[in-house]
């Protein structure tokens, strides 16, 4: 499966032109879950940091942070086609309805998928269904590991997103620290540091829609940490600068990003951030899901647009 083009602007690196496919759908929706899908254009765009912004952001909290931050350098700008990324993340209704016919019932098998389950309900006899806590429906699945998320995607007709992909739809073009633009607000995201209301759990989905990227992706910063498809490799932006965006081939971490709500530290929400999690276990837990979808045929696009 496709997870990315290498081409890069004739700006950006002197490599072959991108040929315009034309004007695609602003949004779909997957007819397998549910999913809306919205387009993140063709573009050149921003990735990584400068030294002067990681010793900004070094500063952000009262003490400190534990990392160098290295493995957000150098900054630079690469170019991806046309793809999508999902509005909102995948709920707990949506991943009851992908257990409820992948049957996992083994428990095993199920801890393979989400170590732990939270408010989506085993059934009690193998022909049962799994079911939601009433009331959170419409809340992010949480506590996922890497081969669920992927289990999803697949089952969903979609893939994971890539670190780029990732990164790209959160920021936008400008190079933005915050999918909301350059100055932190406490209210734009879900997450523990807020004196006035501090958060252990997540939101719904549609929560905090001042938080919103630029393309009106919710809750890239904040709520749970979304994986990505890619092997964590630190210095793999190196390669990137140089406009080789293949996907690191080995690794022992996946890639996790974006932060979630029990995070208490303002580093940790910028679209720069970089985490490397264990595929199976998941050693902080309220990490999530993202689908991603390259770009379809136009009239294929457009007979999904809903």
């Amino acid at each position: 499966m496709r997870r990315y083009s290498s081409q890069i602007d004739p700006d950006v690196g002197g490599a072959r032109a991108f040929r315009d496919p034309g004007p695609r759908p602003e949004y779909w929706t997957n007819p397998r879950d549910g999913t809306v899908m919205r387009l993140v254009p063709a573009a050149a765009f921003i990735m990584g940091s400068t030294p002067e912004q990681i010793e900004t952001a070094r500063g952000m909290d009262i003490y400190g942070h534990e990392f160098t931050l290295l493995d957000e350098l150098p900054q630079f700008r690469a170019f991806l086609p046309d793809f999508y990324l999902s509005e909102r993340a995948i709920t707990n209704d949506q991943f009851a309805k992908f257990l409820s016919e992948t049957r996992p019932l083994l428990p095993d098998e199920l801890r393979h998928l989400a170590p732990v389950l939270e408010h989506v309900r085993v059934p009690k006899s193998k022909t049962g269904l799994y079911s939601v806590a009433p009331g959170f429906e419409q809340h992010p699945v949480i506590h996922v590991s890497w081969f669920g998320a992927e289990a999803y995607c697949h089952w969903a007709g979609l893939r994971l997103p890539t670190e780029v992909e990732w990164e790209k739809a959160a920021r936008g073009t400008d190079g933005r620290l915050y999918p909301w633009g350059n100055q932190w607000h406490d209210d734009f995201l879900r997450w523990a540091g807020d004196k006035r209301r501090p958060y252990d759990s997540p939101a719904p989905v549609d929560a905090c829609p001042e938080g919103c990227s630029p393309y009106g992706i919710f809750q890239m910063a904040g709520n749970v940490d979304e994986w990505c498809a890619d092997w964590y490799q630190w210095d793999v932006y190196r390669r990137y600068a140089t406009g080789d965006l293949r996907l690191p081939t080995a690794g022992e971490r996946r890639v996790v990003r974006g932060g979630n709500c029990v995070a208490a530290k303002k580093i940790l929400f910028r679209c720069a951030h970089r985490r490397g999690n264990d595929p199976a276990i998941v050693n902080v837990l309220y990490t999530g899901i993202r689908c991603a979808a390259d770009a379809q045929p136009l009239a294929q696009a457009g007979a999904l647009r809903q």
